[in-house]
C-alpha cells in the first residue's frame, strides 16, 4: 500500500521515465489484486499530474481508471480475504478522478455512469450526500442541457 508515486519527479522531461517505472512496477503485481489497485492509483496520480503537459496523458488516465473500476470487485474480494478485520478503503481514486474528468469535459452521461458504479460498490467520498447527491446534480445538469439544445 505504499505509493510508488513519491519516487517519480514531475516534469515533462521525466514523463517517459516515470511512466516506464510505474508500468514496470504495475506489471510486477498483476497477480495481486490489492497491490494492483494501489499501483493503478499511483498511475492515476501520475497521469493526472501530466494532463496539461503530455498529449496522451488524458487517454491513459481514462484507461487506467476504467481498468481499476472494471476489476474493483477483485480488489474488494482480495482485501476482505487478506485483511479480514480491517475496513475497506472507501474512496478509491479511479471513481472520483473519472467522474470529474468526464464532468469537466461535458461528458455527463459518462460521469453519471461512473457515479452509479460507485453507488453500486457503496463507495463514499466524504461529501454530504456522496455519489447519490452527485448523480442527482449531474442529472439535473444534463436535463437542463437537453432542454436548451
Amino acid at each position: 500500500m505504499v505509493s510508488l508515486i513519491d519516487h517519480v519527479w514531475f516534469s515533462s522531461e521525466n514523463y517517459d521515465y516515470g511512466e516506464e517505472y510505474l508500468i514496470q512496477k504495475t506489471e510486477e503485481v498483476l497477480h495481486d489484486p490489492c497491490e494492483l489497485h494501489f499501483m493503478y492509483e499511483s498511475l492515476i496520480i501520475f497521469y493526472n499530474n501530466y494532463l496539461y503537459y503530455q498529449s496522451d496523458a488524458a487517454e491513459k488516465l481514462v484507461m487506467v481508471c476504467r481498468l481499476d473500476i472494471e476489476f474493483y470487485f477483485r480488489f474488494i474480494d482480495a482485501w476482505r480475504a487478506r485483511y479480514r478485520n480491517e475496513r475497506l478503503p472507501i474512496d478509491p481514486l479511479s471513481f472520483k478522478t473519472l467522474w470529474r474528468f468526464y464532468e469537466t469535459r461535458g461528458l455527463l452521461y459518462e460521469a453519471i455512469d461512473i457515479c452509479y458504479a460507485a453507488i453500486e460498490y457503496e463507495i463514499q467520498d466524504y461529501t454530504q450526500g456522496g455519489y447519490v447527491e452527485r448523480v442527482a446534480r449531474l442529472e439535473r445538469r444534463l436535463e437542463e442541457y437537453l432542454k436548451n439544445s
